[in-house]
């Protein structure tokens, strides 16, 4: 095998791809406007993104025989067979190392919601994911706990409707892909994710709903408690990202949010105006 097979293999394994998601910490950088706490985000930005790939590669060596009866998971370089599984065992052993180093010299309290995060991913991976809803709320627990780690990092508070709006608006990410992941299973192979089973379409349907609707709710409360001068007007750029997605889940075949959110130009011209208002309220204009 050549070394720019094995660097490639090395880069799925750690999906850096996922790291978008670990953007939530700077939120209460920006928002809080920590700016002489810099160092202290990026390094717990790094820490989760070493402890996300550390699951990740554990993930891939434990799953690595149900994985090749996925569509798409198959291709996985454990999987596919292009590193063992002890590698991704090792690879996961090192980043955590790693990143609780990391976390530990940021401070305690970054380090315990970054241990929780771990734990919650050990719970999901041998144990939750083959539970209804309960894996689900899972995924969502992970989003929380970035938000709190970037606050614990800038010691600064996080606000009761920014929480319930990072945990619904996860909720309905996630149910999006499980119902993108149900309709796969039904078209390629019926038994490759057992918790799967439990759901309906129409079920995942109604929980979309629900968990757009609250998104909105408390997104509008944590705007009218911030007496924003210019987030107020993302409003209706959420809207239509929550739109979209639904678009996105029900009528073009998508669903996965590390992939389609990025994917569609849509949403990626929704995100960049919303980051104009975001700018132009920092800089205070």
């Amino acid at each position: 095998m050549s070394i720019a097979h094995r660097l490639k293999a090395w880069i799925l394994l750690l999906r850096p791809h996922q790291y978008t998601k670990n953007v939530l910490i700077f939120v209460p950088f920006l928002f809080g406007k920590a700016w002489e706490a810099w160092g202290s985000f990026t390094a717990t930005f790094l820490a989760w993104c070493l402890m996300a790939s550390a699951i990740y590669a554990l993930n891939d060596a434990r799953d690595a025989d149900e994985d090749r009866h996925h569509p798409h998971k198959r291709h996985r370089p454990i999987a596919a067979g292009i590193l063992s599984p002890t590698t991704g065992y090792l690879t996961a052993l090192a980043l955590s190392l790693a990143a609780i180093l990391i976390a530990f010299f940021v401070n305690l309290l970054t380090l315990s919601l970054l241990l929780l995060y771990a734990i919650n991913n050990l719970l999901y991976t041998f144990y939750l994911k083959r539970i209804q809803l309960l894996d689900v709320f899972s995924i969502a627990a992970g989003f929380v706990l970035r938000v709190y780690g970037g606050a614990a990092a800038g010691g600064i508070p996080v606000s009761p409707y920014l929480f319930m709006t990072v945990f619904f608006l996860s909720l309905y990410l996630a149910f999006g892909k499980r119902r993108h992941e149900l309709l796969l299973t039904e078209k390629k192979e019926p038994d490759f994710r057992q918790v799967l089973r439990r759901y309906s379409v129409y079920y995942l349907d109604q929980l979309m709903v629900i968990s757009a609707t609250m998104t909105l709710v408390v997104y509008v409360q944590y705007l009218l408690e911030g007496h924003y001068r210019w987030l107020i007007w993302t409003l209706p750029l959420v809207v239509l990202g929550l739109f979209r997605y639904y678009h996105l889940t029900h009528n073009l075949s998508a669903g996965e949010p590390s992939r389609d959110l990025f994917a569609d130009p849509f949403l990626l011209v929704v995100g960049a105006l919303y980051g104009v208002f975001v700018g132009l309220e920092l800089i205070g204009l």
